[in-house]
């Protein structure tokens, strides 16, 4: 059986084919040991368990994006995932109350099923070139253009080796 597998986030892209056995990449590992977010496996319960003690002292973006926490989550799907839940990329878990925690996990099953069920974001293509049909709030696309919510002005700066787009009024 050949298995794909595609590149982490912190790749450019990229799609790898190999034979059950033949891949040993620490986060195809890791991701195969946790439930998709897609799936029921990953409920509220589950998403509370990943906030412990050492994810609290991350940032918003590091908690979603480091360590496979949530298989297949990377940088450019987090943006949209985090301004619709209304928190800022670079703020510290631990001052997310468990209201806000909740939204995330909300923005979190919300976004993702909806980007799947539009054949991704536009911002990427499939293998025939075709854009997906999920229309991103936050990308390289929407950067410095008014927010949809609130019409403020949306930032983009570097951050944590990558990019991070938000709305200073509606991501706190």
């Amino acid at each position: 059986m050949i298995r794909l597998w595609s590149a982490p986030s912190r790749c450019t892209g990229g799609m790898v084919a190999f034979h059950d056995g033949e891949y040993d990449n620490k986060y195809y590992i890791l991701a195969k040991k946790k439930p998709s977010p897609l799936t029921g496996g990953f409920d509220r319960q589950y998403f509370r368990s990943l906030r412990t003690e050492e994810t609290v002292k991350l940032s918003a973006k590091a908690f979603l994006a480091t360590e496979q926490r949530i298989p297949g989550l990377g940088n450019g799907v987090l943006q949209d995932i985090l301004y619709m839940a209304g928190i800022h990329p670079k703020r510290k878990m631990k001052d997310v109350s468990d209201e806000e925690y909740d939204r995330l996990f909300d923005a979190v099953k919300n976004t993702l099923r909806m980007m799947a069920e539009q054949g991704g974001r536009d911002t990427e293509k499939d293998l025939f070139g075709n854009p997906g049909g999920y229309v991103t709030y936050l990308s390289k696309n929407t950067a410095f253009t008014p927010c949809v919510k609130c019409g403020y002005e949306l930032h983009k700066e570097n951050y944590m080796g990558g990019t991070i787009y938000y709305c200073e009024n509606c991501q706190k």
